[in-house]
């Protein structure tokens, strides 16, 4: 089967939803040591969207009068210097290849299920439901050359089943779920992957709570 051709539904059927079962999978990756080379998106990143950007843009804008918010949040009138954060919601696997060659997968088809992966989708799949939007070097740009400290899996305390959270009809009634997978980069920068309802959030970041800026001018430079 041709890159173009690969099936990533066969991909998808395995998943890894107790924090036993993404903790021993990515422990036998052996992902810690090893160097960026490349990262790639699959399919489209739906905050990087047209309208997603222009929205972005005009949210930034609260202190200047509607009219003037709306021009400057027109999609060719954004300033060069507007920040967005580096982060993706996306639908379709996450790659990382590594400087030895190994092409790490991951993505969460519903929130606190992963499905992980090593060498097994071609680094020329192709998307089976929206092309890609943007370039993950260029969004990431700051984690390339970069290699993995640890990984961090987070874990949280829930009643409710993660997709339409209704609550759980058989024990156990609460469950540890996990929240998020973190890879800690040797630059200090932290590559974020978790789950939300049916999508997954790719971030990279420079802290708990800082998302790390990319400007609207690097940004466009990975426009696809």
């Amino acid at each position: 089967m041709s890159d173009d051709n690969f099936n990533l539904s066969y991909w998808y059927k395995k998943r890894y939803i107790t924090p036993k079962e993404v903790r021993e999978k990515l422990n036998s990756l052996h992902l810690e040591g090893r160097k960026i080379k490349r990262m790639k998106f699959i399919g489209l990143c739906y905050n990087f969207t047209e309208y997603e950007i222009e929205d972005a843009a005009y949210s930034g804008l609260k202190n200047l009068p509607e009219e003037e918010r709306q021009l400057k949040s027109n999609y060719d009138n954004i300033d060069p210097n507007t920040e967005f954060d580096r982060e993706v919601s996306i639908d379709e696997p996450f790659l990382i290849q590594f400087e030895d060659g190994d092409i790490f997968e991951i993505e969460t088809p519903i929130e606190s299920n992963f499905c992980i992966g090593m060498n097994t989708i071609p680094w020329g799949a192709r998307a089976e439901t929206n092309l890609p939007n943007i370039d993950a070097n260029v969004l990431f740009s700051e984690c390339i050359g970069q290699a993995v400290k640890k990984i961090e899996v987070n874990t949280f305390i829930t009643d409710e089943e993660p997709l339409f959270r209704e609550k759980f009809d058989e024990e156990p009634f609460k469950r540890e779920l996990v929240s998020d997978v973190a890879l800690y980069l040797e630059n200090g920068l932290v590559i974020d992957i978790s789950g939300f309802f049916d999508y997954c959030e790719v971030g990279c970041y420079e802290s708990e709570d800082r998302c790390s800026k990319i400007t609207f001018e690097e940004l466009k430079k990975g426009m696809i």
